[in-house]
């Protein structure tokens, strides 16, 4: 009934992320690939916890599961917003050559879904998969990567809000520090990265995408007519601007759990055990 109930309210988040995202009216080419892509993902997320089993009986899987799966619906919420706001400047546009310019955007639609299901769909599994019996993921390794990966999304929010880069350093500084403590402070090093830089990006690209959405005024311009007499700041511009800005972060949600994966094996390695030989531990020899 649990299973059930779970299955219920996933598919009722999914359908209203579904109606927001649906762009009724829109004369944008792309508008039916993203709606088609939207319900796929959806369903992928509602069938996915049945076939990847239980969760792990212990407090901290269960917290861990829940409040993931909760943070990627909440990622496909500021998608959605970003697509109705940045998206909005194609729904009525009108090209040179309109014809081979709704091809295109057909064409980039369906990557963009194809890539929407796999990114969204890995981050479940990936959820799911960690949390679940058949791993058996000590408790301190996922509270260790989910608390890293908080730290770290939190710490770059506050110097980068809206994704403007006059603050950038701090990615030379944080991100590593942050993804290496994680291998560092657990037993399974490698699976604390993992879930450091996952949960890093997921966060990170949620709160930075929504605030963009919510303050464009704030996000770098990005000029559509390079004519400096031609006024700046129109809506088109805005909604340019903040869909470029948001690829980063989408791009981050592909590298996060890698840089993740690499800096909790580095970190893990400084605290492994090193074997000792017989010899030189002071053994006889014979």
């Amino acid at each position: 009934m649990r299973g059930v109930g779970y299955s219920l309210l996933s598919l009722a988040a999914g359908s209203v992320l579904v109606w927001l995202d649906w762009h009724a009216g829109s004369a944008n080419p792309a508008v039916p690939v993203d709606r088609t892509a939207m319900i796929v993902t959806v369903v992928v997320l509602t069938v996915l916890p049945r076939v990847l089993g239980p969760v792990a009986p212990n407090r901290t899987a269960r917290i861990v599961r829940a409040a993931g799966y909760v943070s990627i619906y909440a990622l496909l919420g500021a998608l959605t917003a970003l697509s109705r706001y940045a998206g909005g400047r194609f729904d009525h546009f009108t090209a040179f050559d309109q014809a081979n310019w709704e091809a295109d955007m057909r064409s980039g639609a369906v990557v963009g879904g194809v890539l929407l299901v796999l990114l969204i769909g890995g981050y479940a599994v990936a959820v799911l998969t960690v949390t679940s019996q058949r791993m058996a993921v000590e408790p301190r390794t996922l509270a260790v990567g989910v608390f890293c990966g908080l730290a770290l999304a939190l710490a770059v929010y506050a110097f980068m809000p809206v994704g403007n880069t006059s603050h950038a350093f701090v990615l030379a500084f944080v991100p590593p520090a942050a993804l290496l403590a994680a291998g560092v402070l657990a037993r399974q090093g490698v699976v604390a990265g993992l879930c450091a830089g996952g949960t890093a990006a997921l966060v990170l690209a949620t709160l930075t995408i929504a605030t963009m959405v919510l303050l464009p005024g704030q996000v770098d311009l990005e000029w559509a007519n390079p004519d400096p007499a031609a006024p700046h700041g129109t809506l088109f511009e805005l909604q340019m601007s903040v869909g470029d800005a948001a690829v980063r972060y989408q791009l981050g949600l592909l590298l996060g759990p890698f840089a993740g994966l690499v800096c909790g094996f580095l970190g893990s390695s400084f605290t492994r055990p090193r074997r000792v030989s017989g010899r030189a531990s002071g053994a006889p020899a014979g």
